[in-house]
């Protein structure tokens, strides 16, 4: 019995996944689709259409469906071939064994954070609709009640995260058409689905380029989740119609809610902050950015089971997520190997310090050169495996052995670091307002270049011997 349970438990953070345990893909795909239905993607569908009105936020939400659905596909297959999570897939195409430490920090941190944020987001819901005062005593117990919850359900690992999807997504998805209906008195539907710019002072391109920099940013975090559930399918096809149902649910289902739910609901929560003392424009813009709190405003006990049922799949994939992250960390950083059970307490564990910590008033800073950086990545990844391993042969595709692999691959860590750098110097300077269109063609020549530097290189040296 302690055997089996381990087996679980333990659900080849390390191994590859064997032919005999590969899955339907209706059942990867609902967890695709549960990560990218959250109160987060709900947030960013009401954000851009505010920002660029409605119609021009779709298009931007259409172009990043088409870039993340080309990242998920394309990392997607790699990881059914090989059979291992990304955090193994990045040891072999991008940064070497030892280098693969620096991209698992980065993941962890990410996917860590948005464990804590979203907790925070179900912790304020609650309080707030049972007017409960959160001091300090009250929200420890609150977020470890939470956080054991998130342990358990996550400890059972990849098969327990698509069935807790698959009864939360189809009530999630019902409960939002129910939101609609409740608000839908506060505006009309035709006038949510055709409204401009809703911000004051803001032009079209600079509302076009937040969207665009909102929605396609996630494309890289949503192809390394995926992959990560990839590696259990059957076929290509099946990796396929798993990474268009999951790239569906975010941008062409969430959003698309999101943005009317926050049409309907912004006048109900902006007077609700303006009531409590803010400013006008500090109001508008909590209102927008607090999907949570609109939700319980606008249906009371139906919002808060909307958030309840977008949550908890979303939590059990963050939990799973951030598990296999310190896993690939703690195993190439410190060679040590307890399992992924003890990574997923630990992981939680971490989200509490973010939580208490008041590291998340910071996080959404870090969230943009975070989404590069992850885009990057899998941009890395992709060149490495389909043309400097696939058309310049430069190389064999496939791991064998992981002891086989190099320690460091510097040519990954140095593209890492020299696309994002100038990316985000053009962000930050104001030169360009979508650092990962920069980033991510740079990353791409950069690393193309490095490769056949490198192969040239081993060529002169192979010459020499032979003389």
């Amino acid at each position: 019995m302690s055997k089996k349970l381990e087996s679980m438990m333990e659900d080849y953070s390390l191994e590859a996944v064997p032919k005999d345990m590969r899955r339907p893909w209706k059942e990867l795909a609902a967890v695709g689709a549960g990560i990218g239905s959250s109160l987060a993607i709900l947030m960013t569908g009401g954000l851009i259409t505010y920002m660029a009105g409605f119609w021009l936020g779709m298009l931007a939400a259409f172009i990043a469906f088409l870039v993340s659905t080309f990242f998920t596909i394309s990392l997607g297959i790699i990881s059914f071939r090989d059979g291992y999570s990304s955090n193994i897939i990045s040891r072999a195409y991008a940064f070497g064994t030892r280098g693969s430490a620096f991209g698992s920090l980065i993941w962890a941190f990410m996917i860590i954070g948005f464990l804590g944020m979203e907790s925070v987001l179900i912790g304020n819901s609650v309080l707030f609709y049972f007017d409960i005062e959160p001091t300090f005593g009250v929200k420890l117990v609150f977020y470890l009640i939470l956080t054991g919850i998130w342990i358990t359900l996550s400890l059972f690992g990849n098969k327990l995260v698509s069935r807790v999807a698959e009864i939360m997504i189809p009530l999630l998805f019902l409960m939002l058409l129910f939101m609609i209906y409740l608000l839908m008195n506060e505006g009309s539907l035709v006038d949510a689905v055709t409204h401009g710019i809703l911000i004051p002072n803001m032009t079209l391109g600079q509302g076009f380029a937040v969207a665009l920099n909102a929605t396609i940013v996630m494309a890289g975090l949503l192809a390394i989740v995926v992959s990560d559930f990839t590696r259990f399918s059957r076929s290509t096809k099946d990796v396929v119609k798993v990474s268009v149902v999951s790239n569906l649910s975010l941008y062409g289902v969430t959003m698309v809610f999101g943005a009317i739910i926050t049409y309907f609901g912004y006048q109900i929560t902006y007077d609700y902050f303006l009531n409590q003392g803010m400013t006008p424009s500090a109001a508008g813009l909590s209102a927008i950015t607090n999907p949570g709190m609109m939700l319980v405003l606008g249906g009371g006990i139906w919002g808060l089971l909307t958030i309840i049922f977008s949550q908890s799949k979303v939590q059990v994939g963050n939990s799973y997520e951030g598990a296999l992250a310190l896993v690939n960390l703690f195993d190439t950083g410190f060679n040590w190997r307890p399992g992924r059970a003890v990574m997923v307490v630990l992981a939680n564990l971490i989200s509490l310090l973010f939580i208490f910590g008041n590291i998340l008033h910071y996080i959404e800073a870090f969230l943009t050169l975070g989404s590069v950086l992850l885009c990057v990545w899998v941009t890395i990844v992709l060149t490495d495996y389909y043309l400097i391993r696939g058309k310049m042969n430069i190389g064999k595709q496939g791991i064998e052995k992981l002891a086989d692999i190099p320690a460091v691959n510097w040519k990954g860590i140095i593209t890492l670091v020299i696309s994002t750098v100038i990316g985000m110097t053009f962000y930050q300077f104001n030169w360009f307002g979508i650092p990962v269109v920069i980033s991510v063609p740079l990353a791409f020549g950069l690393y193309a270049v490095l490769g056949l530097m490198k192969a040239q290189v081993s060529l002169s040296k192979e010459k020499q011997a032979d003389i």
